[in-house]
């Protein structure tokens, strides 16, 4: 499906047999639907907001009701939020009555609704802040259930249950046009997950060596490389002038089952959402 085609009501049969993901972003909102029950059912696309309108909250609005689709049943539904109103915290300091105040101090963002999505395998829950308007106008639009997710909680949770067996200190990078996520752990001990903006492949190489320096990570322990294909592409001979060890993350089997090729052009967050579940 191409970006700026219009997401109709009827383009799916029944919705109710379907999970959507929508990750918002600054300019555009990602989609991706699929059926669980039907092989190469899935789609994405891009709806792209109207700086025309003021507010962001606005703009949103109208970009999903521009597109009824999204208005149906769904059996499922996900927001991957990509903001930087976020802080990983301590498991029970995370449930603590302090823990929007310490958010707040660590982001220097006040206001907004905490969301806390917990990571229980690493006793840890990223915590992030989401404009009370916004999170009224998703819990109104897709119901009190829909789950609202970071997109680094999403991906952290994603590296550590794929690898967790190995405990090596190998670093997972997520590549992004402007920015990396760099997320390392060390058996259950989550030791970065952090998201650093680049203009770049000479930010994304200094980020990702620098990481590890500090937490002095072996030469050959790998890099696992996921996100964007040229930036893989690109940055991989660059990285084994430094580090031997640079490997492409193994894409999820379930979810090239599901959408083949359109499956693997979907952005990171939104294509190991299902898996996170």
């Amino acid at each position: 499906m191409t970006n700026g085609r219009r997401l109709y009501k009827d383009l799916i049969k029944d919705t109710r047999w379907w999970n959507l993901y929508l990750g918002l972003d600054v300019d555009h909102i990602d989609v991706m639907a699929y059926s669980p029950i039907e092989d190469n059912s899935l789609f994405v696309t891009a709806i792209p907001l109207d700086d025309g309108v003021d507010g962001y909250v606005t703009r949103v609005e109208e970009a999903v009701y521009d597109n009824p689709l999204l208005l149906n049943d769904f059996s499922k539904v996900y927001v991957v939020m990509r903001t930087d109103a976020r802080a990983i915290l301590p498991a029970d300091v995370a449930s603590g009555e302090q823990a929007s105040d310490i958010v707040s101090e660590m982001t220097g963002v006040s206001g907004g609704h905490l969301v806390v999505n917990s990571l229980p395998l690493l006793d840890v829950a990223l915590c992030h802040l989401v404009d009370e308007s916004l999170y009224n106008f998703l819990k109104r639009t897709f119901g009190p259930n829909v789950n609202i997710v970071h997109r680094l909680a999403g991906i952290t949770t994603y590296c550590h249950g794929t690898h967790r067996g190995a405990g090596s200190l190998c670093s997972h990078v997520n590549l992004r046009r402007a920015s990396i996520d760099i997320v390392i752990y060390q058996g259950d001990s989550l030791l970065l997950a952090n998201t650093y903006n680049i203009t770049g492949l000479t930010d994304a190489l200094y980020y990702i060596v620098a990481t590890r320096q500090l937490f002095d990570i072996d030469r050959a322990n790998a890099v696992v490389l996921s996100g964007d294909r040229d930036m893989r592409e690109e940055l991989s001979p660059l990285l084994r002038e430094y580090l031997p060890t640079v490997m492409p993350a193994v894409f999820p089997a379930a979810m090239f089952r599901a959408g083949g090729q359109a499956a693997m052009n979907a952005p990171t967050d939104l294509i190991v959402m299902p898996l996170c579940e």
